[in-house]
């Protein structure tokens, strides 16, 4: 497991824990200020690579240059260089939905429950 702290970059936490989830194949677990990343199989996640991940996403969006990406052991942070700190869009139910038994992300409660009933058939 890697626990990622996202505490200057709260505003963008869960759509950089759908992307690096992806990118690594990992089981995203978004917490208040982080998300953690835990293994699909047996195999540890190579936190190189999701470092590398982290980085790519911050470019994506153009703030690759204000912030700094630190691994320390299992955990990744994410801390500001310049002071700046991500602010919130005002965008309407910016809430997520997330599949407890996988992990599936989603911004729609339809979609999300629709998954949910999945796992149980």
């Amino acid at each position: 497991m890697i626990t990622v702290h996202c505490k200057d970059v709260k505003a963008i936490r869960n759509e950089l824990a759908v992307y690096v989830s992806d990118q690594i194949e990992a089981v995203p677990t978004l917490k208040t200020s982080e998300f953690v990343l835990s293994p699909v199989d047996d195999e540890p996640i190579d936190k190189d690579v999701a470092v590398t991940a982290i980085r790519e996403y911050l470019d994506s969006i153009g703030e690759a240059r204000n912030f700094e990406v630190i691994p320390i052991e299992n955990d990744i942070y994410i801390k500001a260089t310049s002071g700046k700190v991500i602010k919130p869009e005002s965008r309407p139910n910016q809430g997520m939905f997330a599949c407890p038994h996988c992990g599936f992300l989603t911004q729609y409660e339809e979609e999300h429950y629709i998954h949910m009933r999945i796992h149980y058939l």
